[in-house]
């Protein structure tokens, strides 16, 4: 489905009953809506999944220039509005976890509880650089040259070599990422500084980690952890930050539950 959404046409997709309680599922960096196939599959039984192509990715506009985290975090609101979800839980993982953050600070009377996976709340100042650079990396050589570094940091050593069929997923969702849209996002996410603003942050929160992970390390969700008062901190061993697609069923046992536990009404 497409709509216009907070000033963009926006891609979503909208699955189960509407008389269960709502989730919104926001993907990661160079991904798309399909991100997130396994996780829907597990919750459409019991949630109405609300999942969408983020500004810039997939087959959702594009806007050229430095995307802001206000305007990301209101095109999920705008997005609630659109299919008339009064209040909803969220799940995001890496930028999506990002934007989760602004939810739970500027918009929490929207949402019942925040997942925040596989991401950071503050990027230090003497690593902002390697954003700009991979983007003048990706306008001189297309988005194909990110395949390699992104698969990198996104899937731990043992599965790049046994899971195949996720390589070629994840390379076949970077390679068609719009070159603007990761722009636009890598600029947004250069300048991330929240962690001093996180205990205003009072919505039943699961923060999510990989053992393994080098992009969004242990180390930056135990800050948000102590950060988020009363939050619940998961380190799940031998996954990388694309965890929930490594290992969807590990995942699994600790997003649903958190969600049940958490229904809107």
């Amino acid at each position: 489905m497409k709509a216009q959404i907070n000033g963009i046409a926006m891609h979503y997709d909208v699955a189960g009953d509407t008389a269960n309680p709502a989730v919104v599922l926001h993907h990661p960096l160079a991904t798309n809506l399909s991100f997130w196939d396994e996780l829907t599959a597990a919750l459409v039984p019991t949630h109405r999944v609300i999942r969408f192509d983020a500004r810039g990715h997939g087959q959702t506009d594009a806007p050229v220039g430095t995307y802001d985290f206000d305007t990301l975090a209101k095109d999920a609101v705008a997005l609630l509005d659109h299919v008339g979800v009064r209040r909803a839980a969220f799940v995001g993982l890496s930028m999506g976890g990002m934007v989760g953050q602004f939810l739970g600070l500027h918009h929490a009377s929207r949402f019942s509880c925040l997942a925040l996976v596989s991401t950071s709340s503050r990027i230090p100042e003497e690593v902002r650089h390697m954003w700009g650079d991979r983007v003048a990396v990706a306008r001189a050589q297309g988005m194909g040259s990110q395949v390699e570094p992104c698969i990198q940091r996104w899937v731990a050593a043992k599965a790049r070599e046994t899971r195949p069929d996720l390589v070629a997923r994840f390379t076949a969702m970077i390679e068609t990422t719009p070159l603007e849209g990761y722009a636009g996002w890598c600029g947004a996410i250069r300048t991330l500084d929240n962690t001093a603003k996180l205990n205003a942050i009072t919505l039943p929160t699961l923060v999510v980690v990989g053992e393994e992970d080098p992009a969004t390390p242990v180390a930056a969700s135990q800050a948000i952890h102590t950060n988020i008062p009363s939050s619940k901190l998961v380190i799940m061993p031998g996954v990388s930050h694309m965890l929930s697609s490594e290992n969807p069923a590990g995942f699994h046992a600790h997003i649903l539950p958190f969600l049940a536990a958490h229904r809107t009404v």
